[in-house]
Order: structure tokens, then sequence, then C-alpha cells
């Protein structure tokens, strides 16, 4: 990601990825989105996500999109062109986003370029709801847009948390999906972030590292937090049996954890209501 992220954090029920085909020369050139997720596999995407909840600091964040052309390099810089599909997009250009330019050109003897979109975290309604763009790239004097499986692209984003790809990759692990869970793994894990693939034998290890110090914090959020008191992070009771799980430094941000008597353990909720567990 780190901090400017040209990457999607995510391709899971959002949006959909597809192994790369050649996309083979042409007489005229063309140009099309080249949204990589896998480069070993060479997956691609249609869709970025991205959610400002990871970086509460930032008003604003850029993402980049991906342009290739499929054609011949040249010596001399070319133009290439992105419209908004405003019947597919919810966000509003000032208020969630920075306008695109007219146009935007391919560096001479290049055959990528990268398109930055500034995103804005200054409408309070994104803490609640979900907004994507859909751009479209248009036909120029220089390039013609004929590859239509990937003329298109979507960012989508927020300011809470979206489902991720590598949550179905590892599913197993953190059993079903929902904010409030995504909160708590980001928070004591120890990472943001799993592999989007499991192909990788020697990523396994690092990933049962962090799935299964989430899994110990659920099983028992109060010994956890005994256990770990360099990780910044307190229960407090309730008048009514239960306690409260923050971090010390941003105490207004509580999770509340339920005693169920059926069984004698706590345990968080959801933002559906239901028990969290894994």
């Amino acid at each position: 990601m780190k901090h400017i992220i040209a990457i999607a954090l995510l391709c899971g029920i959002l949006y959909s990825c597809k192994k790369v085909k050649e996309v083979r020369y042409q007489s005229t050139d063309n140009v099309y989105f080249n949204l990589i997720t896998d480069t070993s596999k060479q997956i691609r995407s249609d869709s970025i996500v991205y959610s400002f909840a990871l970086f509460p600091e930032k008003a604003a964040d850029t993402v980049f999109l991906p342009v290739r052309i499929s054609g011949s390099r040249v010596k001399t810089a070319r133009q290439f062109k992105i419209a908004v599909v405003d019947s597919a997009t919810t966000a509003v250009a000032g208020l969630h986003y920075k306008p695109l330019e007219d146009r935007y050109t391919m560096p001479a003897d290049s055959g990528t370029a990268r398109v930055p979109l500034i995103l804005l975290n200054t409408d309070p309604e994104l803490a609640n709801k979900t907004v994507r763009i859909k751009f479209m790239l248009v036909a120029t004097s220089d390039f013609k847009v004929d590859y239509t499986p990937w003329d298109s692209l979507r960012v989508i984003f927020s300011n809470r948390l979206e489902k991720p790809v590598w949550w179905n990759v590892w599913i197993g692990e953190l059993g079903l999906y929902s904010r409030v869970k995504h909160e708590l793994f980001i928070r004591v894990s120890g990472t943001t972030e799993l592999p989007a693939t499991n192909s990788d034998a020697t990523t396994t290890p690092r990933v049962l590292y962090y799935t299964r110090r989430f899994r110990a914090f659920l099983s028992d959020p109060l010994l956890w937090v005994q256990n770990n008191p360099d990780a910044g992070y307190t229960v407090t009771p309730t008048t009514n049996g239960n306690y409260f799980f923050y971090s010390i430094t941003n105490p207004e941000k509580k999770y509340l954890l339920e005693l169920n008597p059926a069984d004698n353990r706590y345990y968080f909720r959801d933002e559906d209501g239901n028990r969290i567990v894994v």
C-alpha cells in the first residue's frame, strides 16, 4: 500500500479477478487498464478498493489507475483519455475525489502510465456508506480502445473497512467476515493485511502467526490483554458484568465484551449483532 496505494486491497465479493490473457498487437495501438493483483500468477482485477479507516489521520490519499498500451512504443508522447461513467458512479466529484484531467500523456518510449486519482476524506457519510467511481477509457487520435474486457476500472472506497480479497483466501483461519471482526483483526493480529494467495507455501507460517494470534484473542480477550501489556489495549468493567475493550490511546472507540452464561465466555458482537467467532 503503504501510504500511496496502487494495488487492489481486495477483489473479493465486490469485484472480479481473472487470469491475464495476452493482449495481442493490432494494427492500431490501443490502451487498456492493467490492474494486476497477483504478479506471480498474473491475476488482473477490474477494481481498486480503498478505505480511509486504515489511515484515520488522512484527509486525502492517492490511488493510481494503471494504463498500458497494446501496440508499439514510439519516440513521441501520446495522449489518452479517461471518462467517468456517470450511470455507474455514486461518488461526487469535488466532495469525494478530485476530477481527472481532460487528457493524460503516455510518455515517449513507454508502454505504461499511472494516472493519479486523489480521494477525499471530507464527507462524514463515508463512515456509513461506500461510494464508487467507474472509469472508462475513451478513444483518441493516438489510441483506440478496442480491448473491451479491460476498458473500464472501478474505484470503490469509504471511511469504513471493506472485505479484502485475502479474507476469502484465509477464511478457514478467520471465519465469516464482518467489519467489526476486521477492525479487531487489524488491532490485535500485528498486521493490516494477509497475502492475496495461498499458492506460496513460504507465506503460510507468517499467516498462521497472525491468524492464531487473532484467534487466541477472540478465545479469551481478557487473558489476551493480561498477557500482552505492551500491545496498548485495556479492558474496563461495566455495571452489568460485561467489559469494554479499547486502545489506551483512543478510549473513545470501545468494543463491548458480553458474557455468555451458557459457556461462561466473553464475546464481541459485529455490526449485525452476531457474536464474533472463528
